[in-house]
């Protein structure tokens, strides 16, 4: 690994490879290792998280760990074989962050063995995953991946679900892939795999569980029972900022390294991986490499979706009100910085979770948001927000209102959002255009609050929830955005 403040400028015609660079310093043999993951979805995210930590891993147990080597499985884009291949799948990360204190740090990972199309090469695919030697089968699918509805079951009249159905010996979706290799394992007399939902789901492992059953059922209600019975899905907290793709990644591996890189990674110093532990068989022993292992996930969901996914809207809803285009920026004006740890202080309150998990989880979000080294757009973050008030704010604004807790400074950024929507402009006349359905479009700019948003029923919490928010949205009208945040933060009878 690389530390370096001031990065060394290197001509082109002196890059060296990646794979010579491994040869060089590699921190554990890669003929050595044996297939143990099966993963579906090498994607970005993947490659910055997951396999990641699996580095980490094998690099730390050397020799004494050789079984969890990973064969990535894409069963869409074929660009990550294409650009990883030639680099025998090896990659650069670089961790990079304002806030920390090296700055830039780059290494290569080697913890992918392969990458294959499912597609075209389903009978090899089949025969990794009913090979004894592995024992996990992890995805980052995204939640398009598991074709659900909208109440999270299985579609089964999706195009992909119906000719796996119709079709189960070769398979195309993930879940056709789990089941058919899960039934031959059943047939060979063999202990079935862990299957580990790395996506950003709340309790992703009982949805793919749900999800896997029911397909299953439909072709041999046997199997159902079987994998009932005797296969488990543990849920999973996944957390890393990884994003899109920028030219300027490829800059990294070339001045921390020395090498080029087709497929670089950039990244967040930041991850986290929290882990139910129930597992069919052998596991690495992840807690060396700073995994969390839990009998009780509940508490981290709880913290993920509250301080980092719903104040990450929270501030993007302020932000898009006050017309600035990067949450970092944001998160340093000394106003949005005071309102927002005063905002998660509430959160904290209406959260069943103890206040000392809840607070060194706010300061890393603080830590994190405000890293200008990855920046992030408050137009991205803001988009779909009538969902996530749906998702994730709402159920603080439930717990807030049981728990006796101010909703006022929980509700203010809904309303600065409002606002953009129904003018179509920040506050100072910067053109805002929501990135949202079009029924929450036109239910704002027609007047609609919280409730009405969210289609519902009128109740004594939704009426106080509703009140909260024109409140809110007058002060915003009456005093301006950054007045009304220096206000609620005065308040002291807000909690």
């Amino acid at each position: 690994m690389v530390n370096l403040l001031r990065p060394i400028s290197v001509p082109n015609s002196r890059l060296g490879t990646i794979t010579g660079l491994w040869r060089e310093r590699s921190p554990y043999d890669r003929r050595a290792l044996n297939t143990g993951i099966v993963h579906f979805g090498p994607g970005r995210f993947f490659r910055g998280h997951l396999a990641y930590i699996i580095h980490n891993y094998l690099a730390q147990k050397g020799s004494q760990e050789q079984r969890w080597g990973i064969c990535g499985v894409s069963l869409k884009s074929q660009g990550t074989i294409t650009r990883l291949k030639p680099q025998r799948f090896l990659y650069t990360l670089t961790k990079h962050s304002s806030c920390a204190k090296n700055r830039e740090e780059a290494k290569v990972i080697g913890s992918i063995r392969e990458i294959v199309n499912g597609r075209e090469k389903c009978d090899y695919v089949l025969e990794k995953m009913t090979s004894p030697s592995v024992h996990l089968v992890t995805l980052t699918i995204t939640q398009g991946g598991y074709h659900l509805d909208k109440s999270f079951n299985l579609d089964t009249a999706n195009e992909d679900i119906a000719h796996d159905l119709r079709n189960p010996s070769t398979p195309t979706t993930a879940i056709g892939f789990i089941v058919e290799a899960l039934r031959r394992r059943r047939d060979s007399g063999m202990t079935p795999f862990t299957t580990l939902s790395c996506d950003n789901l709340p309790r992703n492992g009982e949805i793919l569980r749900k999800a896997v059953l029911a397909y299953a059922d439909l072709i041999e209600p046997f199997l159902a029972e079987y994998i009932r019975d005797n296969a488990v899905f543990p849920n999973t907290v996944v957390d890393r900022i990884v994003p899109q793709e920028q030219e300027s990644d490829y800059n990294y591996p070339s001045r921390l390294l020395q090498v080029r890189d087709r497929a670089p990674i950039v990244t967040e110093p930041f991850w986290q991986f929290v882990v139910e532990d129930n597992f069919t068989s052998d596991r690495p022993n992840w807690e060396e490499a700073g995994v969390i292992m839990t009998k009780d996930i509940t508490p981290f969901l709880y913290m993920k979706s509250r301080f980092l996914n719903a104040v990450h809207s929270f501030i993007a809803c302020l932000a898009v009100r006050a017309g600035i285009e990067y949450m970092h920026e944001a998160i340093r004006q000394p106003e949005f910085h005071l309102f927002t740890r005063l905002l998660m202080s509430d959160i904290a309150a209406a959260t069943p979770v103890p206040r000392e998990m809840c607070e060194q989880y706010m300061e890393q979000v603080l830590l994190r948001l405000s890293n200008e080294d990855l920046p992030d757009t408050t137009e991205r973050i803001s988009s779909e927000t009538a969902r996530k008030v749906g998702k994730y704010i709402f159920p603080i604004l439930q717990d807030a209102y049981s728990r006796k807790v101010s909703m006022k400074r929980i509700i203010l950024p809904v309303a600065a959002w409002l606002l953009a929507v129904r003018e179509g402009a920040s506050e100072s006349g910067q053109p805002y255009h929501a990135k949202d359905t079009q029924s929450a479009v036109t239910a704002i700019q027609e007047g609609a609050v919280i409730s009405g948003i969210l289609g519902l029923e009128n109740c004594e919490h939704t009426e106080v929830v509703d009140n909260e928010c024109h409140q809110a949205l007058r002060d915003l009208q009456t005093h301006g955005l950054l007045t009304t945040l220096k206000n609620y933060s005065e308040r002291g009878q807000l909690r």
